[in-house]
């Protein structure tokens, strides 16, 4: 019985429950609440504010802890329940997830209220803690997975990258300190005090109260801030590329994912399946959308994967559901469309390019006979006269 109610525990406090009318309210539940919550920090620094709403700040603080402590616990109490069974085990799984990021920022939202009671903390300095909340937000957020995939990913690139940062930083201080030293004692007293030039010129930020004044410390200032242009730009350039190849990456997934729900694929073997993931584009369309009009040229065809749609393929229509497709008649025939298509319900297709299904039917004889045999039979359907309509 408790086992039960914790996994329900756990699938209520999951992100990603889209049916589960609960678990949405209760992400949005927290999600407004820690929104709140940063806006009053913000707005309470305003002392004028702070001071004639001081009870409601207070009381909306207590609330906001004791809910953000109750979350905490709860989901330390259903950690066990991870799909993934990276913290199975009673007390070790919970301490797995304990020392987790996300759990550590639970942690921190609630501890300065906590220590507040027992060690004097600034007023100020605690209320940037209280600001850490919206750290919270992560967990409901796909940007920071994917941000720290990137990082993950290019870790090598940008570690050289910084150790050529580095490097630079500290050929260009010491030849900047040999040079102007005499010149500036105070600025350029050592190499140190040199690295405060060389880092504000090389990451091109240039504040001004070190510059150079001798002749040959010009010269390498504007040697040093060219360079520093390139070397800024690199960590940004290898985080864009990192970006492209992540969203790339899991736009495949999600692909793949709906290319394996289509039957017309359930025979290919992995390899063709991973090809012609690369090949289909998802396309989401609303209810009552005109995918095809009769006489358009044929370029593509469409695989459903969930929604539906009505074919008029004059005189008759009918309809098409998830793992079925349309749009292949015009292509096989090498004519224009012949029929329109519009969606009933929202749809989710992927759509196939003309040139890109000629290359797969070549590959696959087995896939164009079937292809060609139904495109057959639903072009005999639909010439062929509807039915009498009973007068009874």
């Amino acid at each position: 019985m408790i086992t039960r109610i914790r996994k329900r525990v756990h699938d209520l406090l999951d992100i990603g429950q889209g049916d589960d009318l609960l678990s949405r309210i209760i992400d949005f539940g927290l999600i407004g609440l820690i929104t709140l919550n940063v806006l009053a920090i913000i707005v309470e620094s305003i002392d004028s504010i702070a001071s004639s709403y001081r009870p409601h700040f207070d009381m909306f603080e207590l609330v906001s802890v004791a809910i953000f402590t109750v979350e905490y616990v709860t989901r330390v109490w259903v950690a066990i329940d991870d799909a993934d069974g990276k913290y199975r085990g009673p007390f070790l799984g919970r301490l797995r997830y304990m020392a987790s990021p996300l759990a550590l920022i639970d942690l921190i939202v609630i501890l300065p209220f906590y220590l507040s009671f027992i060690v004097g903390i600034d007023l100020r300095v605690l209320r940037i803690l209280r600001l850490l909340r919206i750290l919270k937000l992560t967990r409901y957020s796909g940007a920071w997975a994917t941000f720290s995939a990137v990082l993950y990913g290019q870790r090598r690139t940008l570690y050289m990258s910084g150790f050529l940062m580095f490097i630079m930083l500290v050929l260009s201080a010491s030849l900047m300190y040999v040079i102007e030293h005499d010149a500036q004692p105070e600025a350029f007293a050592d190499i140190p005090s040199a690295m405060w030039w060389s880092l504000v010129t090389l990451t091109t930020v240039g504040y001004g109260d070190v510059t150079p004044v001798t002749v040959l410390g010009k010269i390498l200032g504007g040697f040093v801030t060219i360079l520093g242009l390139g070397m800024y730009a690199l960590p940004a350039a290898i985080l864009a590329s990192g970006f492209m190849q992540e969203l790339s990456k899991r736009q495949f997934v999600v692909t793949w994912g709906m290319v394996a729900k289509v039957p017309f694929f359930a025979r290919l073997d992995a390899e063709k399946i991973a090809e012609i993931a690369e090949l289909l584009n998802p396309w989401t369309i609303p209810a009552r959308y005109t995918i095809i009009r009769r006489g358009e040229a044929a370029d593509c065809m469409y695989f459903i994967v969930s929604g539906d749609v009505e074919v008029d393929l004059a005189p008759n229509a009918f309809h098409l559901t998830t793992g079925e497709y349309f749009g292949e008649l015009g292509i096989l025939s090498r004519t224009a469309r012949v029929a329109n298509v519009i969606s009933i319900t929202e749809c989710q297709l992927l759509v196939l390019e003309a040139r890109d299904l000629n290359r797969l039917l070549e590959d696959n004889p087995v896939l164009a006979d079937e292809l060609k045999e139904l495109a057959k039979r639903r072009l005999a359907e639909g010439q062929s006269p509807p039915p009498p309509q009973s007068n009874s």
